[in-house]
């Protein structure tokens, strides 16, 4: 599938990502230097009211930007990534991220599609969506 050839209403291949690990959560947190119990220390997130470990929020954004980059030669042609967070992922989780094209801008010398605008949804096995937004893919970096 080409950016290039994308048109309104036109759905990506999903990108799923199947029982979350809690180990990947502590490595996460060592990672990322994540100060917040919650993602490393399964009594804290117990005493917290969390069922699990939590899964970290850039985790949860690179899940959607895997999906919208598919179709991009390169990372390197993402040019906006927009996203708000509805529901917190948990150890254990399946989570889906979708990308379905929002609009095409064509540009402005010969028409042509220049960058495709994605609607994104990253949804957990229950039906909660986690975290949606938008992505915009320039064409030129294909």
């Amino acid at each position: 599938m080409e950016l290039s050839s994308l048109e309104p209403g036109d759905e990506l291949p999903p990108v799923t990502v199947e029982d979350l690990q809690g180990s990947d959560m502590k490595l996460g947190a060592a990672l990322l230097q994540d100060p917040y119990p919650p993602h490393f220390d399964e009594r804290t997130a117990e005493e917290m009211g969390y069922p699990r470990l939590l899964n970290q929020g850039p985790f949860n954004l690179s899940y959607l930007l895997q999906c919208a980059l598919q179709p991009a030669a390169s990372p390197t042609a993402l040019e906006s990534f927009d996203t708000r967070f509805h529901a917190m992922v948990f150890e254990g989780d399946t989570v889906t991220a979708s990308a379905t094209v929002d609009s095409v801008r064509a540009g402005e010398t010969d028409g042509a599609p220049e960058a495709v605008t994605f609607t994104l949804e990253l949804t957990r096995e229950d039906g909660t969506v986690a975290v949606d937004g938008t992505a915009t893919v320039r064409v030129s970096d294909e």
